[in-house]
């Protein structure tokens, strides 16, 4: 399987580099594993369209999504090899690459998106961007909005964390994620999000997590009649360019590179907020039951969390990160 894995990987570098020497200025190959719709394909190609219009003929794109080269975890291999130029990233795709952003895997960092926004927007931003430089070469070009995350069920209202007991949960493949569902008694099951609405139709899991935008476009609301608004983690979209070949634009071009994510940070946070204003009476009228739980029934059960991640990222990172957000 990993000769396969490489050989994939190989196969890809190849097909793209094939013409890259063309004729604009500046060629930039932009991948989602995502389709239209989606938060993070809407961060991508509005990125796109906005650099397509103040930089005119100054570059032109190659656009692969759907998923084209890959899931997100190929992808990373992709741009790090420096076949791929720009993608957006989930934190759990990032903290494979740079255990700092397990952070966000921690339960109700943030009080709400408006805090998250702020933070992301200032201090807190430039120093997680700092980061991932340093450690995975990678250039955050702004950091866009996936939302805040929901539990869905198939079995029961989820109103108190004793309610997720023995649930089994579909969560990302992030370690830190994983474990803070295990202490909130859940048993958590990765599965990758494409095969998510079979494994609930089939029994396979009874739930996830997911924000409501991400339900509605999977259609994960037709296999499970409960949602829960426990709000309990913000999650960013990354959009990361390659260092080296951010470093090798000219400032100008910087700047138009910037100002584009910074366009693409806008879209997603409307969608965001459009979503969730829209879409719970949506579910309801669909005769989902949407719940609001005691938040600070989770907020206790979730401390210990807080600990375990402070392990990970470190406990000076932790306190230093949470200085900067209040």
């Amino acid at each position: 399987m990993k000769r396969l894995a490489r050989n994939t990987l190989v196969s890809a570098i190849a097909m793209l580099m094939i013409g890259t020497g063309a004729a604009a200025e500046t060629k930039m190959r932009l991948a989602v594993e995502t389709t239209s719709g989606d938060p993070t394909h809407v961060m991508l190609s509005t990125f796109r369209d906005a650099l397509a219009e103040s930089a005119g003929d100054e570059v032109s794109f190659v656009f692969n999504d759907g998923g084209s080269l890959g899931d997100e975890h190929a992808l990373s291999e992709l741009i790090r090899a420096g076949a791929v130029d720009v993608i957006p990233m989930g934190t759990d795709g990032v903290a494979a690459l740079d255990n700092h952003y397990a952070i966000f895997d921690t339960p109700f960092l943030f009080a709400s998106k408006e805090q998250a926004r702020s933070a992301l927007d200032g201090e807190f931003g430039k120093a997680m961007a700092s980061s991932l430089r340093e450690k995975a070469n990678l250039e955050v070009l702004a950091f866009g909005e996936l939302g805040v995350r929901v539990i869905s069920n198939s079995k029961r209202e989820i109103n108190t964390p004793a309610d997720l007991s023995g649930l089994k949960l579909r969560t990302p493949s992030s370690p830190t994620r994983m474990m803070a569902f295990q202490t909130l008694g859940a048993a958590p099951t990765n599965l990758p999000l494409g095969e998510v609405y079979m494994g609930l139709k089939q029994g396979v899991i009874d739930g996830q997590e997911n924000p409501l935008s991400v339900i509605k476009e999977f259609s994960l609301h037709e296999a499970q009649p409960y949602i829960s608004l426990t709000n309990h983690i913000y999650t960013p979209i990354t959009l990361v360019m390659n260092g080296a070949a951010y470093d090798a634009l000219d400032d100008e071009m910087k700047a138009s590179v910037k100002s584009a994510a910074e366009a693409g940070v806008a879209a997603t946070r409307t969608l965001s907020d459009e979503s969730d204003a829209s879409l719970v009476k949506e579910f309801r009228d669909a005769g989902i039951t949407v719940t609001e739980p005691d938040i600070p029934a989770f907020q206790k059960a979730a401390e210990p969390v807080r600990a375990k991640i402070a392990e990970v990222v470190s406990a000076e990172f932790m306190d230093a990160i949470e200085g900067m957000i209040q």
